[in-house]
Parts: C-alpha cells; structure tokens; sequence
C-alpha cells in the first residue's frame, strides 16, 4: 500500500477552504429563504451549511420565520440560524462523486478519487465521527465543486458496528440507576450499552452520538 501511495504522490490534490472552493467553481445562486429545504447547501456566516432541519414559524401579523438547524460542512459543529420570509440566501450547487478511504494523517484525511486515481485531502471532521469508524478501502459518495473537483463534503453511514473490548457498568450520580458503557476496539467509548451485552459483542450504534442501538 505504501507503494501505491508513493506512485500516486504526483497526483495529490491539496484541500482548500469549501467556501474559497466554491467561489472559484461559481455554482451558486440566490434563492429565497422558502426555496429551502432539508439538505441544501447554504453559505451562512461565511462558512458553507447543510441543512438538517427546517420549522416555520409564524409571529405578529402573519409574518412568517424560518429556523434553520444547520451543519458545517468544514468540521460539522452545530449552528442555528431564522430567517425572514422570501430572505434572500445564497444556495450552493455540488457536484455528486464518489470517493475512497484511504487513510488519516493527523487533522487530515486522504482520499482517492477511483476514476482518475487522484488523491484529495481534506479535514478528516467532514467525516464527523465516522472518522472513528471508516475502514480502508471505503467507498463513500461525497460533493465536490464542479470546476477544481475539490471534495467538500462526504456522506456518512447512520450506523456502524464496532466489537466491545470492555463493558462497564456505572452507578450515575444521585441516582440508583445503573449506566452500561463500552469499549470499542479503536478505544471509543460506547454509552447506553444494554445490560445484557458482554465483552467482545459486536454491536451497532449510532454515529453521531456513540451509542448502543443492538446487538449484531
């Protein structure tokens, strides 16, 4: 495997900020605010957003507001944004790709592009906690701009399964009740794991909270 890497050193691809990325590739339009939906890409406070829930809200004299819960698309921390009816936003168009796993080097993960066998980095937080999870070799479908192909962000898996090296049982504080955490084999630590569940179960949870959904 090294020797591929050193074969394909040469057509490594630097990653760049998705924001200046997307500048550059100008597939982007302003829409209303009421043209949004779950899943759009947005650019909010500089930064590219995607979508991930959506309320109306109505106050005084029919006005109508828009609460936004969105994730960055750069290292996917929280954000919340209400907007005014018909304000205008800026709607970002990607490109539909796909991408494999290669691996992860400090802050940063890289990926081959399997139809030009060109490498992209990028931070390894647009996986989110699925940067735990990923094995090599991994396919994941991703949005890159359409000009420079930079890879933007990528689609990751609700679910993993990860076997247990360690079940623990703790007692929560002021209460009676008994809490069950775990320990994955890559060391991360598996919470609201069911009593039943024993050491060197394989287990399914949730990716984005780390906890215990069933027994494989």
């Amino acid at each position: 495997m090294a020797f591929a890497f050193a074969q394909l050193s040469a057509l490594r691809r630097p990653w760049r900020s998705s924001l200046t990325a997307f500048r550059q590739s100008k597939r982007w339009r302003q829409v209303k605010s009421n043209e949004i939906t779950v899943g759009s890409i947005i650019e909010y406070k500089d930064e590219m957003m995607k979508v991930h829930k959506l309320e109306t809200t109505m106050q005084g004299r029919g006005s109508n507001f828009f609460q936004l819960d969105l994730r960055s698309v750069k290292n996917n921390k929280k954000h919340t944004a209400r907007l005014r009816a018909n304000e205008k936003v800026e709607l970002i168009e990607l490109e539909r790709a796909h991408r494999q796993y290669l691996y992860q080097e400090g802050d940063y993960t890289h990926f081959m592009d399997p139809s030009s066998f060109e490498i992209d980095t990028a931070p390894s937080d647009i996986l989110g906690n699925y940067k735990y999870y990923i094995t090599e070799g991994e396919e994941l479908e991703v949005r890159t701009t359409e000009t420079s192909g930079d890879l933007v962000f990528a689609i990751t898996p609700t679910f993993a399964e990860v076997k247990l090296k360690s079940v623990n049982a703790d007692i929560a504080s002021n209460t009676n009740l008994t809490k069950h955490t775990g320990i994955a084999e890559n060391g991360r630590t598996i919470y609201s794991v069911a009593k039943h569940v024993q050491t060197g179960d394989v287990v399914q949870i949730r990716v984005e909270t780390e906890e215990y959904t069933g027994k494989v």
